[in-house]
């Protein structure tokens, strides 16, 4: 039984089942694979087999009720860079589960992509895919907290703004990849929405809701869990620090628990609690550390030494075996805008956006110039090469 279809899809026509992949779950798909599982559900890929359209399923426990996650979807316009919504089937594929219809994306998420690089020895990412992730995922959430978007540049009257709440490289699919010299061709989409919901200053998180700690913005305490458009700011630049460096702007939590306990202080929490969240106790307590990626490679820095830090032997290791790519001092200055430590000096979504897109511009154009010229330098003028 499907309790909700994407309004913002048509569905008309005498043959509409065999048009419209979100009708008729599981009944006209065919089960492909299997493509992750978490604490709260499993992802699968099936082909609707009349219009061959490959869809992703989420199956997570069916309650009785229709889940937030698809009401938001289900009552948001379309938006290029949040993953598409299609249906929501109650007690399928099993009586005891309900699937979300969404878009799919065959190159996985960004942790996966970044994870495959790693694995084989490739070189950093380029300074154009950055940008272009950057630009991608700060669209989608000026969109989720003003509602801008091509339309609505300045945002919508009356718009009721939503916060992720868990805004991570896991959570930012891949939907299409740039190859050669294109990589700012990447095509990103914002997804999992299982914390998100309506934003409301004077009770910005009702169920405290835990997500992914190492993940939060300095001003997110164990003990407040207030989680603000300001937080996905912050974890927007985030990955942007965590595709340079290939380590988050947060000391491990593991340096946070051995220095608390090599202090002699007794345990902070209950001795029955969770690995889990005894981990995400650590990570919530864990000071911020945002490094520069406009830097020399290798350049010694006194922070990741710093014992306030966790002296971090293995980011210190990370970066002598990889270390980060000298990126411009446009995209250096808009990660650490967001990642800036208090959330009264982090400047919105939308602004961020503007921001972004006008430093990825000049920087663009800079580069055309600077290329050109070198073309045009005696050097690269093949008319000035001698005769064999």
């Amino acid at each position: 039984m499907s309790t909700g279809l994407n309004p913002f899809q048509k569905h008309q026509g005498p043959s509409v089942g065999e048009t419209i992949p979100a009708l008729d779950f599981p009944k006209r798909y065919i089960f492909n694979r299997s493509l992750q599982s978490g604490s709260e559900g499993y992802v699968e890929q099936w082909t609707h087999t009349p219009s061959a359209t490959v869809v992703a399923v989420k199956v997570i426990d069916y309650t009785g009720s229709i889940p937030n996650e698809v009401k938001l979807l289900r009552d948001l316009p379309p938006q290029k860079f949040i993953v598409g919504y299609l249906g929501y089937y109650e007690k399928q594929p099993a009586a005891d589960e309900a699937s979300i219809l969404l878009e799919f994306c065959p190159w996985g998420d960004l942790w996966t992509v970044r994870s495959s690089m790693q694995a084989h020895e490739k070189p950093p990412f380029s300074e154009a895919l950055l940008w272009s992730v950057y630009g991608q995922v700060m669209a989608a959430l000026a969109f989720l907290h003003q509602g801008i978007d091509a339309q609505h540049a300045m945002g919508r009257d009356e718009w009721r703004p939503i916060v992720h709440r868990d805004v991570k490289l896991e959570n930012v699919l891949v939907k299409r990849v740039g190859s050669g010299d294109n990589e700012a061709d990447i095509e990103v989409k914002l997804t999992d929405f299982g914390m998100a919901d309506y934003y409301d200053p004077s009770n910005p998180n009702p169920d405290r809701l835990l997500g992914t700690a190492i993940n939060w913005s300095p001003e997110v305490t164990w003990e407040s869990r207030r989680h603000t458009p300001a937080g996905d700011v912050w974890s927007a630049g985030s990955i942007i620090h965590e595709l340079a460096h290939s380590f988050k702007p947060t000391v491990d939590p593991m340096l946070t628990r051995k220095k608390w306990f090599s202090s002699k202080n007794p345990a902070p929490y209950p001795e029955n609690w969770p690995e889990s969240s005894k981990h995400s106790y650590w990570a919530s307590k864990s000071p911020r550390r945002v490094v520069p990626i406009n830097l020399e490679p290798k350049q010694s820095l006194a922070i990741l030494s710093d014992p306030d830090f966790g002296n971090d032997e293995d980011v210190m290791n990370l970066q002598k075996t990889r270390p980060c790519h000298k990126y411009s001092d446009e995209l250096n200055e808009c990660m650490c805008a967001g990642l800036t430590m208090s959330p009264d000096d982090r400047p919105n979504s939308g602004k961020l956006l503007r921001r972004i897109e006008e430093a990825n511009v000049y920087f663009y154009f800079r580069n055309l110039f600077l290329g050109q010229e070198g073309e045009m330098s005696p050097g690269h003028d093949d008319d000035n090469e001698p005769d064999d």
